[in-house]
């Protein structure tokens, strides 16, 4: 929580810097994501949770102690107080211990089982944030189109009431009809919706963008080049099959499940456990000598008839572990599924940047060889107005093939499981959420391994 509050003090700073800040490289927008998100906070806390199951469960491996004490007097039959003279009062106290020796792998299969669900909640919070990093890039990538978008399109009404007012002054002289004004105003008019609609659409985007990241959008830079990726499918699928943390989080669901039918078959084994006890009582002046006992006890309780209520918990989880392997299964599909998505979306971004950038060189070409035959009467105003629409069509395309291309790529790494901060190269100060259990199972006192 230090950390967290620290970072959101960082974004006020940056926030209230505003521009004078610098350039915001995609780098620091993923950090401040990283450190601020709420819903990131929240699943680590939830794994915070999931953790505190392994010493639940590890307590019932370990002794156990507890002390009592009490005070007794007797009354006499009108009610009153017999012992108020001090010679019927008594105290007494009492220490017990107790140590667990063998419960049918109950206890040993309850470890296991906490530390099971621990994995597959770490590879939870792995794919929340994943999909988090993946969010921040996408806002962050969104923010830059749309600026572009909105100076392309604030650049085209410039340009077209420019050309409407040449269009003006060519119908002053004779030389074009009152048509092709007409046409230069429509396309002015509809340029100015256009960039009405593409103002909106940023403002929506820098909403994300704050959502996500938690600060308002300052001067982005652009991302730069994307991690290196897999040169071929094969490739990306054995990474995918390895790494992503819905898949994983599916194998440590079905060994949590398991290991829940060993603790329900345990049930229907003996307990044995060993119990000391030390206890004294005396008059509550404390006068006279106390009266004390100790005992050491080993008692073992066997369920002879529970009236089927252990076999249907071992039904129960048996049919629990079918349902892992069913919910696994599925998980592979998906994954499956997802990383052909992301590699065929990979690949048409690619296609399409090309193909958009070459659209782009030719239209300027072919608007720049139209604009000099309009000026010598072999084309009209709406073959000027055309091929200005093309490029601007085709700037927009490029765009937006720009940000896709980016949005792929990392798309494909959330596929794969391979989106993180050693992945993207950053230099980032992580949040640990191992360090806690994975001391905690080092340094536990395996006392009785038969549990």
């Amino acid at each position: 929580m230090k950390r967290f509050f620290l970072a959101a003090s960082i974004a006020a700073l940056m926030m209230g810097a505003g521009q004078s800040a610098g350039a915001q490289t995609l780098a620091e927008t993923l950090a401040t994501a990283y450190q601020t998100n709420p819903s990131l906070a929240a699943e680590r806390a939830r794994l915070r949770q999931t953790d505190e199951g392994f010493f639940q469960a590890r307590a019932q491996r370990l002794p156990s102690l507890s002390a009592g004490a009490g005070y007794s007097d007797t009354l006499d039959s009108w009610g009153g107080n017999a012992g108020l003279g001090g010679d019927d009062g008594s105290v007494s106290y009492s220490v017990t211990a107790s140590q667990s020796l063998y419960s049918g792998g109950r206890i040993s299969g309850g470890i296991d089982q906490a530390v099971a669900r621990i994995q597959a909640s770490r590879e939870s919070l792995r794919a929340s944030e994943q999909q988090t990093l993946l969010q921040a890039i996408q806002a962050h990538v969104d923010v830059r189109r749309d600026s572009e978008v909105v100076r392309i399109r604030t650049n085209n009404v410039e340009v077209l009431n420019r050309q409407l007012q040449a269009a003006r002054d060519r119908f002053e002289v004779g030389e074009i009809t009152r048509t092709d004004v007409a046409q230069a105003e429509a396309r002015v008019s509809g340029a100015q919706a256009q960039l009405s609609g593409a103002q909106a659409q940023l403002a929506a985007s820098r909403a994300f963008y704050e959502r996500v990241v938690g600060i308002a959008p300052q001067n982005l830079e652009a991302p730069g080049d994307t991690p290196a990726l897999p040169q071929n499918y094969d490739g990306v699928v054995e990474v995918a099959l390895d790494r992503n943390p819905n898949l994983r989080a599916a194998q440590y669901g079905e060994a949590a499940a398991e290991h829940s039918v060993r603790v329900a078959r345990g049930a229907r084994l003996p307990d044995v456990s060993l119990q000391a006890s030390a206890s004294e009582r005396r008059e509550s002046d404390f006068s006279g000598r106390g009266v004390g006992s100790t005992s050491i006890q080993a008692r073992v309780s066997i369920p002879l008839f529970t009236g089927g209520a252990n076999e249907s918990r071992i039904r129960q989880a048996i049919a629990g572990v079918d349902e892992a392997r069913l919910l696994l299964a599925s998980a592979r599909r998906q994954v499956i599924e997802g990383i052909t998505n992301a590699w065929n979306q990979y690949l048409t971004a690619q296609a399409v940047i090309e193909s958009s950038r070459e659209a782009v060189r030719a239209n300027e070409i072919a608007f720049e060889g139209v604009e000099q035959e309009a000026f010598v009467g072999l084309r009209t105003t709406l073959d000027v107005l055309n091929a200005e629409q093309e490029l601007l069509n085709s700037r927009l395309d490029y765009v937006s093939a720009e940000r896709d291309m980016q949005v792929a790529s990392y798309a494909l790494l959330v596929a794969m499981g391979a989106l993180d901060f050693n992945t993207l190269g950053l230099d980032v100060e992580t949040i640990d959420v191992q360090s806690r259990i994975d001391n905690a199972q080092h340094n536990s006192l395996d006392l009785t391994p038969w549990n």
